[in-house]
């Protein structure tokens, strides 16, 4: 397939907050696309178990600024949240991965940092990334990927076409992921039902393939779970 006929790549993660009073376990309506559910170490139990519950979805662990501050803090907290999630291959990063701490979470076995922003390296990808892919492949076995600033603006929006990907782009997208009602119901948030229903949108219309995070790492690994019919990286 080639890139301009490739669909484009989209990844959506949900930030489990803190703060939700009740346990998403009664979850009003589930996502009906994969969903990559983002939590603290504290909160990573109720994204496994929202995982669990829906189909193609995935849980990773946040780690916080204060985790990065010493290799033995990183490893103890990657050990945690491996007794809650023993398949935990993905985190999110605030910020960026510095060199330092690539090799551990190699060998801690992440695959995949959702990154704010891809760090300087004085090393190029040791995998070629697919061209204009926001990612790099830093340490062997590890990908860094960049959140995306927001959906794609058309130009043609105004004559209600919406927003489109570009053929064969990567979209990682990242926004809170719960809302409480009254009584403690538990609602999928605004933002990110807007976001599923955008996504939804170019899966129907075959322009996109929404994968979670777990699923975006073993595409760019080349696993033999990518979808069969997205070849951007032979396309890259």
């Amino acid at each position: 397939m080639h890139a301009s006929d490739a669909p484009a790549t989209l990844v959506i993660c949900g930030t489990v907050p803190r703060t939700t009073r009740s346990e998403p376990s009664g979850l009003v309506r589930g996502p009906d696309l994969p969903v990559t559910w983002l939590a603290p170490i504290d909160r990573l139990a109720v994204a496994a178990d929202l995982a669990a519950r829906h189909a193609g979805c995935a849980a990773a662990l946040e780690l916080p600024p204060a985790a990065l501050e010493s290799r033995g803090r990183l490893r103890g907290l990657l050990a945690r949240g491996r007794d809650v999630l023993p398949g935990l291959a993905a985190v999110g990063v605030h910020g960026g991965v510095s060199a330092e701490h690539r090799g551990l979470l190699v060998e801690e076995g992440i695959r995949i940092a959702l990154v704010e922003q891809l760090a300087e390296s004085g090393r190029g990808s040791r995998r070629p990334a697919p061209t204009g892919w926001r990612c790099r492949n830093a340490a062997w076995g590890l990908w860094e990927v960049e959140i995306s600033a927001g959906l794609p603006r058309s130009p043609l929006a105004w004559l209600g076409l919406g927003s489109q990907p570009r053929r064969g782009s990567l979209h990682v997208l990242r926004t809170e992921a719960l809302a409480e009602g009254n009584g403690g119901t538990v609602f999928l948030a605004s933002r990110l039902e807007r976001q599923l229903a955008w996504a939804r949108r170019q899966v129907d219309r075959s322009r996109g393939v929404a994968l979670s995070l777990d699923g975006l790492a073993t595409l760019l690994a080349g696993g033999e779970q990518a979808p069969r019919d997205h070849s951007v990286l032979r396309a890259a």
